[in-house]
């Protein structure tokens, strides 16, 4: 884990850069990143053979000076400076200062490499590759050394974790001061791989984002004297497709909010299904109903939370189903199915959510989320509208998944796993955040929380897993975090 989990975007990252130059030397900070990198490089590598890709800029300015602290150190070191080479004014300073300048080259000779330095661009980059570029980054990407790349790697887009086509692959990114939005949001999240910050003197600016790690989570203390009653209450609804997944989204969303700590939790079934869901369930208590009055007197008298979505139909029963319950001061958690439903009269629905005062949390995949959201090439700044425009808390899912409440507070999940893209995953992860919803957490913790515990699941099973084995192991998982 991070020892800060704050994420400065290129345009706060700027502004600390330029407010740090007032007071030191911005040269200065240059030798400092330089000399961290080098500092880094030695005390855990033991190269014979390093070629460092430096570009026109400061970042290649900052490879020139980490090539003349290696020199120092009687490593064998090439700049491979394929677009030329200090031309801003900290990296013609740089240049000045390395001893050997014999060793800058315009083409690309690995033979004998055994540790590779990307700095060629750095968080600046917004440009498209140019074909030289691009097959050169495929040659380096294709060899075995290990690669570390300074900042952000060449080719991925700062504030997106995006890429034209192609981008330098490392092993290693040592990033300055805090991490960049590329570090966490796929691609550049695999491309940048193992991340260290590094300090070098920067600005603190924490104060001035809102874009976050999820850091481990305390859950709250269990009294002695609490019972089912207090302990919350969930109402699911179970889906009338007594097939596969249908049965498996709801039974799997109330067996782990059992897990997750919830006193109660009752399903809500058509009549005909009752006889279905009583071969199936063992703690959930059944609440059957006929028609959407029963729906709403069970609306109407409790204050429970409410998980849809999971399983169901699209149907016209369902459409007024999750519209009486828009309109209810219930607690709402949306998934799965209830997306297909919203696309179907979106700005009802997206009115109705936007006049709820009642916790409300959204969970889709990009799939569903496309289907009532618009996509452009920034997860963070989608999740931030999406949260706005429906008055929720959204959770967009993915490896790197990004929750964002109403009011802009933004949180991403790094450590997951490529194990929890199964069936009944996500129904898992619902219930999770319903459960964690009806014992009083907050819509926007219950969610960070939710989803922390979801990937740590996955990450101790490590292995292909099913909803059931995440079910299992969760209150072991759950036990570090009292």
């Amino acid at each position: 884990m991070f020892k800060n989990n704050k994420i400065y975007n290129q345009e706060l990252i700027t502004k600390s850069e330029n407010l740090t130059f007032k007071k030191t030397n911005s040269f200065g900070i240059m030798q400092r990143a330089a000399n961290v990198c080098s500092k880094f490089i030695l005390a855990n590598y033991k190269p014979k053979k390093i070629i460092i890709l430096c570009g026109p800029g400061n970042n290649g300015g900052d490879g020139i000076l980490i090539a003349n602290n290696l020199i120092k150190k009687n490593i064998d070191v090439i700049i491979f400076a394929p677009i030329g080479y200090a031309k801003s004014k900290d990296s013609k300073k740089a240049f000045r200062k390395l001893t050997n300048k014999k060793i800058i080259k315009n083409e690309l000779n690995i033979k004998n490499c055994d540790l590779f330095v990307d700095a060629l661009f750095g968080f600046n980059f917004s440009r498209k590759l140019s074909n030289k570029l691009k097959k050169i980054i495929k040659v380096i990407n294709s060899k075995s050394f290990t690669k570390i790349a300074i900042d952000v790697p060449s080719g991925v887009y700062c504030d997106t974790g995006q890429i034209d086509s192609i981008a330098i692959r490392a092993d290693k990114t040592l990033t300055f001061h805090r991490l960049k939005p590329c570090h966490v949001l796929q691609p550049g999240k695999d491309l940048s791989n193992t991340v260290k910050i590094l300090d070098i003197g920067l600005t603190n600016l924490d104060s001035k984002t809102n874009i976050n790690l999820i850091k481990t989570p305390k859950l709250k203390a269990l009294s002695s004297s609490s019972h089912k009653y207090n302990r919350g209450e969930i109402f699911i609804f179970g889906g009338s497709e007594m097939v596969g997944a249908s049965k498996l989204a709801t039974l799997s969303a109330s067996q782990i909010a059992f897990k997750s700590g919830v006193g109660v939790v009752k399903l809500l079934v058509k009549d005909e299904n009752k006889n279905f869901y009583k071969s199936h369930v063992l703690e959930e208590l059944i609440v059957t109903y006929s028609n959407i009055k029963d729906i709403e007197k069970i609306v109407k008298k409790t204050n429970s939370t409410f998980l849809f979505g999971c399983g169901l139909e699209t149907n016209n029963e369902n459409s007024k189903i999750l519209e009486l319950l828009l309109k209810s001061k219930s607690k709402l958690v949306i998934d799965a199915s209830s997306f297909s439903i919203i696309q179907k009269n979106l700005k009802k629905y997206i009115s109705l959510l936007k006049s709820r005062k009642a916790d409300t949390v959204l969970t889709p995949h990009f799939g569903e989320f496309k289907k009532i959201f618009k996509i452009s090439d920034n997860k963070i700044i989608d999740t931030k509208l999406a949260a706005i425009k429906t008055n929720s808390t959204v959770l967009f899912k993915g490896n790197d998944t990004v929750i964002s409440d109403k009011k802009g507070q933004t949180y991403i999940n790094y450590f997951s796993s490529p194990h929890l893209a199964t069936a009944g995953s996500g129904d898992v992860l619902a219930g999770i955040i319903a459960s964690l919803i009806a014992q009083n957490y907050k819509s926007l913790d219950a969610t960070i929380i939710g989803c922390y515990l979801h990937s740590q699941c996955a990450i101790k099973i490590d292995k292909p897993l099913t909803a059931k084995d995440i079910i299992d192991i969760l209150p072991d998982v759950l036990k570090k975090y009292y």
